[in-house]
């Protein structure tokens, strides 16, 4: 099943976003890998998986 992040509004998060992570860095959210993590790239090009909840998202499979 598709996976889908969303903002904690309900909007859903689309690949190449803007996002913040723990409160103050921007990262490009990148892609949902399950339902606790996300891909994102940083600022200097790094690609990293986090836990959704510290780029203030959640994600569900549809």
């Amino acid at each position: 099943m598709p996976l889908t992040a969303y903002h904690l509004t309900g909007t859903p998060v689309a690949e190449g976003e803007e996002l913040t992570v723990d409160h103050n860095y921007p990262v490009t959210f990148l892609a949902a890998v399950d339902t606790r993590r996300i891909r994102i790239r940083w600022g200097w090009g790094a690609e990293e998986e986090i836990t959704a909840t510290r780029a203030a998202v959640t994600v569900d499979r549809v």
